[in-house]
């Protein structure tokens, strides 16, 4: 059956087949004139009418019904009489994409015409031929996908009858595809679609297997352990964060940003928002020759370090105080000066247990990509399963890249 199988499976069996090109010229010819027509009854068995909906012209010389049979059903059948099982509805549509491969688009025009039946027949019958045509057409698909995506962005220019549901039969089929272009052209088309249904679909991280997308906010990068210490100790640390915290309760002061693995690298699009209002929008690209490292921290990775810092501050505050007192007594006080050096000692413990708690610390994470030039980057707020994927990914396409 057609739906057990791979979809290069299945193209490898259809083009075994000995009238296969007979078969893919008839049900290109017959879909894409179904398409132009408006026919919503095409290889379905409820029918407008009593005109068979392949027509007797689009039948090959010598092409009788023995050998149009095939594993999955016979293709004169199914487009006269309909396609009812997903295994004929699958075998249809390979069939159509072989068929766009005999004879592709010369212009762009033609590339935008042939994008806009196959979504048509995708939303209205049963052919939807999205499934195989990154494994047909390979690179050549390009122009198709990128007449598909204009549908989804504006549907009615492209025909004055395709509105959203048209829109978002394109924006599905856009992720369906595992080609880097395609899933250029979704990014680019989900930042601009007007529909908010459309832009859900075309934006949602969720893809199944899409693991080269992060959305999260832009946070500062990570300081290292002396420049922390000196920060907290000198209550700078204290003051930013506080200037950050009312800035984003009272100025609604927000900086989204996606993080996507592309084969050209690391692209990273972010904003500034202030008040509900865009003041910056940016896009930067880190090549993965140019990629020294990704790391991925927990969030509140250096609480522990603030707690023991704070331990060892409170210790030797307390500690000297008791040494200055013993000092000061007549003869000395060997009871203070005690209580002195054992108060130092527990801030000192204190400081150098809880620095190293925090690995156990689990939540939100943050990346931080370090490029061998430019700025360090830190994404915050990312879901820490689908960070581990990113990383996966990245030391993947890296190991290949070799």
């Amino acid at each position: 059956m057609a739906d057990d199988l791979s979809i290069e499976e299945l193209l490898a069996e259809l083009n075994a087949h000995a009238r296969i090109e007979q078969l893919r010229s008839l049900v290109r010819a017959a879909a894409l004139d179904a398409a132009a027509a408006r026919r919503s009854d095409f290889a379905s068995r409820f029918r407008i009418g009593s005109a068979p909906t392949t027509g007797r012209e689009h039948v090959p010389a010598g092409l009788d019904r023995a050998g149009a049979q095939t594993a999955d059903g016979n293709v004169l059948d199914l487009l006269e009489n309909g396609a009812e099982k997903p295994a004929e509805r699958r075998l249809l549509g390979a069939l159509l994409a072989l068929g766009i491969a005999d004879r592709m688009p010369e212009s762009v025009s033609e590339e935008d015409g042939l994008a806009a039946h196959l979504v048509w027949l995708a939303a209205h019958t049963r052919v939807d031929a999205f499934e195989a045509l990154d494994a047909v057409l390979g690179e050549r698909a390009e122009g198709i996908w990128r007449g598909v995506a204009l549908i989804a962005e504006r549907p009615s220019d492209v025909a004055s009858d395709f509105g959203l549901t048209e829109a978002l039969v394109a924006a599905v089929a856009l992720t369906t595809s595992s080609a880097p272009a395609v899933r250029e052209l979704r990014a680019d088309v989900g930042t601009r679609a007007l529909d908010p249904a459309v832009r859900a679909v075309l934006t949602r991280s969720g893809l199944p297997g899409d693991d080269s997308l992060l959305s999260g906010e832009l946070s500062p990068a990570p300081y290292g352990v002396v420049v922390t210490a000196l920060l907290t100790v000198t209550l700078i640390l204290a003051l930013l964060s506080l200037l950050r915290a009312i800035g984003r309760l009272a100025l609604s002061y927000r900086r989204p940003a996606e993080l996507r693995l592309t084969d050209r690298g690391l692209e990273l699009t972010h904003r500034i928002e202030l008040l509900g209002k865009v003041l910056r929008d940016r896009a930067t690209v880190v090549p993965l020759s140019n990629l020294a490292k990704v790391t991925r921290e927990v969030r509140y990775a250096r609480l522990g370090l603030y707690a023991g810092l704070l331990a060892l501050v409170l210790g030797t505050y307390f500690g000297m105080g008791l040494f200055v007192d013993g000092v000061r007594v007549p003869g000395g006080s060997l009871s203070l000066l005690g209580m002195a050096v054992l108060m130092m000692v527990l801030g000192l413990g204190a400081d150098f247990v809880l620095s190293g708690a925090s690995d156990n610390v689990r939540g939100k994470c943050r990346l931080v990509v370090v490029p061998h030039k430019g700025r360090r980057v830190c994404i915050g707020a990312l879901d820490p399963r689908r960070a581990d994927q990113m990383l996966s990914s990245i030391a993947n396409l890296s190991a290949a890249a070799r």
